[in-house]
């Protein structure tokens, strides 16, 4: 093989790895490094990619792999002299390429077809646990719900609604992954909790490190042990001065409330009752308790006792109302 031939299949490996690699991939600084080496390199690379434009689909390089009909492609369209040096590559590498590309397109679909599915939602005042194929368990709290899927190259959870405890089998090669409708959250190998609330997700780390990101605002934060983060709509992640382990209370029957606003308390006592609590009015009292979940009839009950609120019965829910 001529050193040029070389190199122009050099470029055309190339550009097959470009078009499936990420963004951050580590190969594109290789490629990048490569493509500063010389000029001839960036020249090579450049016709190869003009020369693809032309052709239309995985498809028709297949059907391109025959010498007659890579000269038919060539003399019908009478491309310029630069598509036909590229197709000189690609009738030295062709069926190299569209194996590369199929192969490619195989091993993603390989990756991303689940090992492992399955939903999981319990009902009013009931907790469950699950335990996964990598030993990984989940506790799901009243009233919530979650997919998962687990695959090769990750794990993933949607958590559709409420609120999980998550303990993560360490992984290197997959990484664990919850998302919410505004919050994706990340880890290797630890512990958290997530709460899914209709203002915000909170994100509380036991132990270990957890990426949190905000689809809405796109900010990240990185918690540690014993961090409490708060995933708002459209606004950027905070960071909360509240203890994480109250917020892994509730599997031992207790709900624990840090300086809440009427439209938390309503929402989470919820999960636990049959008939719902709502809010009404301005969000400005902040109420912190510690109840266990057997009490909560009792607690709203002692609410106007504690805060300036009041609550009224109606027939299918209670009401907690802020008082003018």
């Amino acid at each position: 093989m001529s050193k040029q031939t070389k190199l122009r299949t050099t470029a055309a490996r190339w550009f097959i790895r470009m078009q499936e690699a990420e963004p951050d991939a580590p190969e594109r600084t290789q490629f990048e490094a490569w493509l500063l080496q010389s000029p001839l390199h960036q020249q090579e690379y450049a016709s190869f990619s003009q020369s693809w434009d032309d052709i239309d689909s995985i498809a028709e390089l297949k059907a391109m792999v025959h010498a007659k009909e890579v000269a038919h492609f060539i003399g019908k369209d009478k491309r310029v002299k630069k598509v036909k040096n590229a197709a000189a590559v690609l009738g030295t590498c062709l069926v190299m390429l569209v194996g590369g590309v199929v192969g490619q397109q195989q091993y993603k679909e390989w990756q991303t077809s689940p090992t492992l599915q399955l939903a999981a939602q319990t009902i009013a005042s009931q907790l469950t646990t699950k335990t996964f194929e990598d030993g990984t368990q989940v506790t799901l709290n009243a009233s919530s719900s979650m997919d998962v899927a687990y695959y090769r190259h990750q794990r993933h959870v949607q958590l559709n609604q409420g609120e999980a405890i998550f303990e993560v089998t360490k992984d290197t090669q997959r990484p664990f992954i919850v998302e919410t409708d505004t919050a994706k959250i990340t880890v290797l190998g630890t512990r958290f909790a997530v709460n899914k609330l209709d203002n915000f997700v909170r994100v509380s780390v036991d132990h270990g490190q957890v990426r949190v990101e905000s689809k809405d605002s796109l900010s990240t934060v990185l918690l540690g042990n014993g961090q409490v983060a708060e995933v708002p709509k459209h606004q950027p992640i905070q960071r909360m001065n509240t203890q994480a382990n109250d917020y892994f209370k509730f599997v031992d029957g207790l709900i624990v409330f840090n300086q809440s606003n009427i439209y938390e308390i309503a929402e989470v006592l919820s999960r636990y009752r049959a008939t719902k609590v709502i809010a009404q009015g301005a969000p400005h009292e902040k109420i912190s308790a510690i109840i266990e979940v057997k009490d909560t009839e009792v607690f709203i009950d002692t609410l106007p006792k504690i805060a300036n609120v009041k609550v009224v019965n109606a027939a299918t829910q209670r009401v907690i109302q802020a008082k003018e």
